[in-house]
């Protein structure tokens, strides 16, 4: 470790709100990037005359201070500091938000994404309790504002013209926004299941009304029941091929199939 860090990290460090492993990182961090053969490097360089916030802004920026750890240290301030040395270290850390989310909020101007109208009511409604760590963050924190309205956003997903970088920020907002949709928004499994049941219960009632409408089948002729009208036309046939003479004593009973014939 160098014996003289940042004055800016070093005051960091003194009000604990980081710790001497990160503090150990941002001076290694800053020792590569004074090396002239790396002036080449995309990463965010700390002035030498940075103040706290500046600092803490920087640390932010290039994830040396993991969000998370520097979120959960914030809402432990007062359980261990009070009075002016709270208010201080709040009004650090607010700063240090301040600035990077305005940082993330610009970079969506410079990238054509907003014009200054939005930048300037993006500017004015920053969180002071969670970071925008990403021009992505920044763009959905504006829809969830209203800054950016629906279909302004639409407008930006269907452009043909913008840069690369502000196609990466727009196509990554939507999927964000496709996957934070709330539960009651997405068909649920058990939603299908119902609507299921739903159907089929339909279906099985109008079955069953089909079958009730429907006329009745006409009764079977009880099998072995003699058919008067049949009997008479056999009679009258008989009748009238018979010969000359011959005796009226044909008796002729009509009968279904294979029924027996009646007892005489």
């Amino acid at each position: 470790m160098t014996s003289h860090p940042h004055p800016a990290l070093a005051e960091l460090r003194q009000l604990r709100l980081i710790t001497d492993n990160e503090l150990d990182d941002a001076i290694d961090e800053l020792d590569i990037l004074a090396l002239d053969e790396e002036d080449d490097i995309d990463m965010p360089r700390l002035a030498a005359d940075a103040s706290a916030a500046e600092a803490l802004a920087w640390l932010l920026r290039t994830d040396l201070l993991p969000q998370d750890d520097f979120l959960q240290r914030i809402q432990d301030l007062p359980r261990q500091h009070g009075g002016a040395d709270l208010l201080e270290r709040q009004q650090l850390a607010a700063d240090a938000l301040r600035q990077v989310n305005r940082l993330a909020i610009d970079t969506l101007y410079d990238e054509d994404v907003i014009d200054q109208w939005q930048r300037d009511a993006a500017h004015a409604s920053l969180p002071a309790d969670r970071l925008l760590a990403s021009p992505i963050a920044a763009l959905r924190e504006m829809l969830r504002q209203g800054t950016l309205s629906a279909q302004q956003f639409e407008l930006l997903r269907t452009r043909q013209h913008g840069s690369e970088l502000a196609r990466i920020i727009v196509d990554g907002a939507a999927r964000q926004a496709r996957r934070e949709r709330p539960a009651y928004a997405r068909p649920a499994t058990w939603v299908m299941a119902a609507l299921l049941l739903l159907v089929l219960a339909f279906a099985a009632r109008a079955i069953v009304s089909r079958q009730m409408s429907a006329p009745a089948a006409a009764p079977v002729a009880e099998q072995g029941v003699e058919r008067r009208d049949l009997q008479q036309r056999a009679v009258q046939a008989v009748e009238s091929a018979r010969l000359p003479g011959a005796g009226p004593d044909l008796s002729i009973t009509v009968v279904q199939d294979d029924a027996a014939p009646p007892a005489r």
